[in-house]
């Protein structure tokens, strides 16, 4: 698959693995978005056409990712630069995706913050952390049929962080 097919909707991305691209106009609140962005974020992908306020797509945050999201997205419209954030949102099935966000905020000839546009693809942290999880709990196993007390301790630790939330990180991109 080359570059021009992927560029004119002829790839061979699932709607699940294509990048959501957006638009918000800070003046309206309207946030504009394409149905690969409606898909991850479980929203009506009519409606993400014609605009919808900021907070639907908070909504749809991982209530343990929404704060960092919203520092990031509110330090880059203050500061203009641009932003990395990767968090959880919750699809249309109410499943957990993974998902990287990348933006910046825009502004107007006065040098007021305008306009935020950006691109948001999952990501497949959750998967990579669910398969280590099944490695440690296998090798738990068998640390403990083979009396291996301090690497069964260990792997123990392990499992408890692996099942704590995914921290958001936030990386400012420049």
């Amino acid at each position: 698959m080359n570059l021009a097919d992927r560029a004119f909707g002829t790839s061979e991305f699932s709607l699940a693995e294509e990048p959501g691209i957006f638009t918000w106009d800070l003046a309206s609140d309207k946030v504009y978005a394409d149905s690969a962005l409606a898909n991850l974020f479980g929203l009506d992908p009519e409606q993400t056409l014609t605009g919808l306020p900021v907070i639907r797509y908070l909504d749809r945050i991982h209530p343990d990712d929404k704060p960092s999201v919203a520092k990031a997205i509110s330090e880059s419209v203050i500061t203009g630069n641009p932003y990395r954030c990767d968090y959880r949102v919750f699809d249309r099935s109410g499943q957990i995706v993974a998902v990287a966000a990348f933006g910046r905020c825009f502004r107007d000839e006065d040098g007021n913050p305008s306009q935020y546009a950006g691109i948001v693809f999952p990501t497949n942290n959750h998967v990579q952390q669910d398969e280590l999880s099944a490695h440690c709990s296998a090798a738990l196993k068998i640390a403990r049929s083979s009396g291996l007390q301090t690497t069964a301790d260990a792997l123990e630790a392990i499992l408890k962080e692996l099942a704590k939330p995914m921290p958001s990180d936030t990386v400012q991109v420049h």
